[in-house]
């Protein structure tokens, strides 16, 4: 892949440009680092790898760690060394991955004069950044993957102990459920977001959760029925089956839920079965998938 240097390939001009100095190794201190599931995307193009620190400071706004290098401090993260001949491959899947409206590129210098080319904040002081209170982004440091799932859990403890109404219309279970549901996916669009790149298109990237290390498992584990069908609310021919042996299936099963939740704001009589049992089976996918990646991130630092 060789990118031209003006050349934006994401609609609207999202992608970034290639540095100037493309021969320079990149630093890397958010969701590229080693350990993390971006950070596959480069490993083809990386001769090697290391950990380090630059001055400046760490901010986050909409959820990314932002780079403020004309700021006291320091920043810790890891140095990523090209293979020879690959440096514009490698910055291309860089530039693919990172948003343009929020990166710029800049030049650092380590500790031992090694330069090296960062993204920096484009914009640092708009949009709301918040001081970041660590020299170090961890992905799995983001409220949505600790207290937001959190609540969710405590939410379907809570409707799991509330009664049935006896009438067959459990609204009050329905809409607790769905209400986790839809929380717990918007913790899933954010986790897709870091590991296949905010300026991806964000319908491609729900479409790749399946693919994460250990989710197929996750799911072989967690997800009990089989067989079980849920229709486009637009339309009702178009049906999605559940099956625990295939784990972009139960995806597409699970977010067409999502989707004719949030589309109709309503639901037929047994939807809070569904509803119940999807919410159950996907937090437990997530929580268990967060938890190796944890460990995978912290191991790796």
């Amino acid at each position: 892949m060789s990118l031209p240097r003006s050349q934006n390939t994401e609609p609207g001009g999202n992608a970034l440009d290639l540095p100037s100095e493309s021969e320079l190794p990149l630093f890397v201190y958010g969701a590229l680092k080693p350990g993390l599931p971006a950070h596959e995307q480069l490993r083809d193009y990386v001769e090697a790898t290391r950990p380090t620190v630059i001055a400046g400071q760490l901010w986050v706004r909409d959820g990314l760690p932002l780079l403020r290098p004309e700021e006291d401090g320091e920043v810790c993260g890891c140095l990523i060394v090209w293979k020879k001949g690959f440096e514009i491959e490698g910055y291309g899947r860089v530039c693919l991955f990172e948003p343009r409206k929020h990166y710029q590129w800049h030049l650092v210098t380590l500790g031992d004069g090694t330069r090296a080319n960062a993204l920096a904040a484009r914009f640092p002081k708009k949009g709301n950044p918040v001081f970041w209170n660590s020299n170090t982004w961890r992905l799995c440091d983001d409220p949505a993957f600790g207290p937001a799932l959190d609540e969710i859990d405590l939410v379907l403890r809570e409707v799991e102990r509330l009664p049935p109404s006896g009438d067959g219309l459990d609204w009050k279970r329905f809409f607790r459920a769905q209400m986790a549901y839809l929380l717990l996916w918007s913790v899933l669009e954010r986790l897709a977001a870091l590991c296949f790149g905010p300026a991806a298109d964000p319908m491609q990237r729900i479409k790749r959760l399946h693919e994460l290390e250990g989710v197929p498992q996750a799911v072989l584990k967690h997800v009990t029925r089989t067989g079980e069908k849920v229709a486009d609310s637009r339309n009702p021919e178009q049906a999605i089956k559940l099956d625990p042996e295939n784990a972009e299936a139960c995806f597409k099963y699970y977010y067409q839920l999502r989707s004719n939740l949030s589309h109709r704001g309503k639901a037929v009589f047994d939807d809070f079965d569904k509803v119940h049992m999807s919410l159950r089976e996907l937090l437990a996918i997530t929580q268990e998938y967060l938890s190796g990646l944890k460990s995978r991130e912290k191991s790796s630092t």
